[in-house]
């Protein structure tokens, strides 16, 4: 038995396959969107410029013209004016929140102009651009340095650098550069004598207390230790008794699993979103109240 033909006009019939034609190219089309999403270049920024004045926003500028797909992430902005070592504590309590193949860029650099050098590193599977200044001590401490180059490459950086914005003139250029897919080695020689600054570490006294100093103060004025979790843990494991803290000399309290736990005005310890010992007034702010700053002296001790 001969096929009956569709009885459908021939132009409705070529309609039809046109549109689910275009149907298919739209999913095919969806399907690379997602791919191209996928791969969409990250790019995180981290400065002391804080928000008054438009520096931020040029460097973002910067980027953008070079690599308009990139996606840019503010970490933050109001690290303390200079404060290198802060800035690279939060940098490197951040980064591993990002996907491999994310470009950071931290500005904190009171050598700006000087004889310190632009430096791109690869540390562990992410590109960091900052000064050579010991922004990059704690994630390279805690991960592996692949490589760190020296930037001499010009042609990567805005025609004309300033003296005071290297920013906006080498290292925004830099990152954009690498988010549209310029190599690393293009920017300049490695180099192996990266400034490292020396990375407070706590310690086990002879009369077994656990010392350790303020690293960061954030804005509810919780003070951010260098004593880790497992420090805490490592110390506790040994003893028995009540652990209590105490903070410039000052008995602080004991630790606690939740801000609540101290009761209203209370204060005391608790293991906080880095890992690390934090001390807090409950709704208060610590630092302001007890006159507390980076550097100050924490200490773990057992209450029998």
């Amino acid at each position: 038995m001969a096929r009956r033909r569709s009885q459908e006009p021939r132009g409705r019939q070529a309609g039809a396959r046109a549109d689910l034609s275009a149907a298919r190219q739209g999913v095919r089309g969806l399907r690379r969107t997602d791919r191209a999403l996928d791969r969409r270049p990250i790019i995180t920024l981290l400065t002391d410029f804080g928000h008054q004045d438009p520096f931020v926003g040029i460097m973002k500028g910067v980027m953008l013209s070079l690599c308009p797909a990139a996606a840019l992430v503010d970490l933050c902005h109001e690290t303390a004016a200079y404060d290198v070592l802060g800035g690279s504590f939060l940098l490197h309590s951040a980064v591993r929140f990002f996907p491999a193949g994310t470009i950071h860029v931290a500005v904190v650099d009171p050598g700006v102009g000087g004889p310190r050098r632009p430096i791109l590193a690869q540390i562990d599977d992410h590109l960091f651009v900052a000064p050579d200044n010991g922004l990059l001590s704690y994630p390279m401490s805690h991960g592996t340095a692949r490589s760190v180059r020296a930037i001499t490459a010009g042609e990567y950086l805005l025609e004309q650098v300033s003296a005071t914005f290297h920013g906006r003139d080498v290292f925004a250029p830099v990152a954009g550069h690498l988010a549209r897919g310029v190599p690393p080695e293009r920017f300049g020689p490695e180099v192996t004598d990266a400034v490292r600054l020396t990375i407070p570490r706590p310690s086990l006294d002879p009369v077994g207390v656990l010392t350790g100093q303020v690293v960061w103060i954030d804005r509810f004025g919780n003070c951010i230790t260098n004593i880790r979790r497992e420090d805490v843990e490592a110390f506790a494991a040994g003893v028995s008794g009540t652990l209590r803290v105490l903070l410039d000399g000052r008995p602080l309290g004991g630790i606690v699993q939740f801000f609540g736990e101290a009761g209203p005005g209370g204060r005391g310890a608790i293991i906080g979103s880095t890992g690390h010992l934090e001390l807090f007034s409950r709704q208060g702010n610590l630092a302001r109240q007890w006159g507390i700053a980076p550097g100050g002296a924490v200490r773990l001790e057992v209450d029998a």
